[in-house]
């Protein structure tokens, strides 16, 4: 019975939106920078995974009676540790992030299950069920990042699509990437007023530059920031190295 002076609310059952299409995982990218990950297994897949930790700056540990010469080679960075052993319960204490790949079932079960008991996302290659999250295919231009998924249907597909991006989107895109932060940086300390500001960096956006930065033509890159920007604008001041 409600009380006096209060009405019912109707409240509808929740309706899981797998009746539409909709995303099976929500895309993320992980600040794993100095964090403790671990890669159980040590063959050329968990090389594969270590080397990708590392770029993205995390502490690793393999855990791997048997390592390949890759993985060995890296004892002497800072924050790698390798554990000459199986894995054992436990292992994953401390850890943001578990890559189980190791040849036996049975042991990327039981990383599985102890990562998932203590909330530690956790990959278990070729095994999405297994998983917490996946890994996508990436296209590195760094600090561009481009991840592309098939929520693990097809990862044949993914790869084939990472690479026709990777001949469409080239290694300059890293350039041009950081010569519009600088940009949008510089005209932020100006005080250029949004709608300025937005159709400036449209217009770098829409400009041949990238087709200078591929080139290495610094000349044609600068003329080009001048004509659009004005005269305070090149890439030595902005700071962005040809």
């Amino acid at each position: 019975m409600p009380v006096s002076g209060q009405r019912l609310l109707s409240v509808r059952p929740f309706v899981p939106l797998h009746s539409r299409e909709s995303m099976r995982y929500y895309p993320v990218f992980l600040d794993i920078n100095e964090r403790r990950c671990v890669v159980v297994g040590g063959g050329k897949v968990a090389e594969r995974k270590v080397f990708s930790l590392i770029e993205a700056g995390a502490s690793v540990t393999v855990i791997s009676p048997k390592v390949t010469k890759g993985i060995a080679a890296l004892a002497h960075i800072n924050g790698f540790i390798h554990i000459d052993r199986g894995f054992k319960r436990g292992d994953l204490a401390s850890s943001s992030l578990v890559i189980s790949a190791s040849s036996s079932k049975r042991v990327n079960a039981s990383v599985s299950a102890e990562a998932k008991e203590l909330g530690v996302p956790v990959n278990v290659v070729d095994d999405p069920d297994s998983c917490s999250f996946i890994v996508p295919s990436v296209v590195d231009r760094d600090p561009l990042l481009i991840a592309i998924s098939t929520s693990g249907f097809s990862p044949i597909v993914a790869k084939k699509l990472r690479e026709t991006l990777e001949e469409a989107i080239g290694p300059e895109y890293s350039l041009f990437v950081q010569l519009v932060g600088a940009i949008r940086n510089k005209l932020l300390k100006d005080g250029v007023k949004s709608a300025k500001k937005v159709a400036l960096l449209s217009s770098v956006i829409d400009s041949p530059l990238p087709e200078w930065l591929a080139t290495g033509s610094k000349k044609e890159a600068n003329a080009c920031l001048r004509e659009l920007l004005g005269p305070g604008f090149t890439m030595t001041k902005l700071g962005v190295r040809l």
